[in-house]
């Protein structure tokens, strides 16, 4: 396989996971409206499922064929994407409103999400009874976020404000066709990506601990990446912060979870020592600074942007893909 077929079967994988994560969004909110559901379990519905589907469906392919570090490294690179490079992307663009009850509850549920994964890298696997025990985490996650948002007006609510951005009728029978639709693009979308990062992998050498972390988090974060940069740019920031945080804690308590059930995954060494910690660092830092002025101004954003700049650096010399003459310190 050349270099320019491989590109091509990730520039496709990207594009189909990017249809089908908002064929299942869609889709899926039109089912579950369909059927009298709570604006505010919709919004759920939208921030886990719906956004994590990329991640989902790369990860379980992933593990299915023998790679569990893409699997790790995706989620891993995924939710320092989505909360490093994407947050201060969108506040670089227009500030972001954070508020007390997104910062505490949900960046809390981060924290903790990052250290249980800390703690599972330490022990070098995750198996089923660990998946199971990442599953009801998220199920104690969405129990509590339900019971603190319930009756809440939708200024006050992530989960009900995003409901409402949603206006597509609830028809059952489109729905259900726009779902499958979904899954499908998601199943041929994730096989394309693993795929091509694979064959790039053997063409380059280049490690799965790496590629995950890069090259298909990336993939699998373009469409939360775009959604967010046109929110941003339309001035529509208030939903932001809440949802890249509920879909990082699903990232780790429900794709891992889940995928751990359906097929049980070694950490890597790399990750253990390494990587587990920025990301857990990654939610300590965010904290401090989403509340102060309850605000996630520019000069904010330019730290996240920079630390993850940092972050790929480092991840390239780790590979040795960069030596210190390169990147300037020679």
């Amino acid at each position: 396989m050349t270099l320019t077929t491989i590109y091509w079967f990730l520039a496709g994988g990207v594009a189909l996971l990017t249809l089908g994560g908002e064929a299942v969004v869609r889709g899926g909110v039109m089912l579950i409206r369909n059927l009298g559901v709570p604006p505010l379990i919709v919004g759920f519905f939208i921030i886990s499922l719906g956004s994590s589907s990329p991640n989902l469906a790369v990860s379980l392919e992933a593990a299915l064929v023998g790679a569990p570090d893409i699997a790790i490294g995706t989620v891993i690179g995924a939710n320092i994407v989505n909360l490093l490079l994407i947050l201060g992307l969108g506040s670089l663009i227009s500030p972001m409103a954070s508020a007390p009850k997104v910062v505490l509850r949900d960046g809390g549920a981060m924290l903790i999400a990052a250290g249980v994964l800390a703690w599972l890298a330490h022990r070098g696997a995750i198996d089923r009874e660990a998946g199971l025990l990442l599953l009801a985490g998220f199920i104690l996650y969405m129990a509590v976020a339900l019971a603190t948002d319930w009756r809440r007006h939708a200024e006050h609510s992530v989960s009900c404000a995003m409901s409402e951005t949603r206006s597509d009728e609830p028809s059952a029978a489109g729905g259900f066709f726009t779902v499958v639709i979904g899954i499908i693009c998601l199943v041929l979308g994730s096989h394309f990506l693993v795929g091509g990062a694979l064959a790039l992998g053997s063409e380059l050498h280049l490690s799965q601990v790496l590629l995950g972390l890069t090259v298909v988090a990336l993939g699998a974060c373009l469409p939360v990446m775009a959604v967010t940069a046109i929110a941003a740019i339309r001035g529509h920031t208030q939903l932001a912060i809440g949802h890249l945080i509920g879909t990082s804690v699903f990232n780790v308590f429900g794709v891992l979870g889940v995928a751990a059930i359906i097929h049980p995954l070694t950490i890597s060494p790399l990750f253990a020592a390494v990587d587990v910690f920025v990301l857990l660092g990654t939610a300590v830092l965010l904290m401090p600074l989403l509340a102060m002025s309850w605000r996630l101004s520019r000069p904010k954003g330019a730290l996240l942007v920079l630390s993850y700049a940092c972050y790929v650096v480092f991840v390239g010399w780790r590979q040795g893909l960069l030596t210190p003459a390169m990147i300037g310190l020679g």
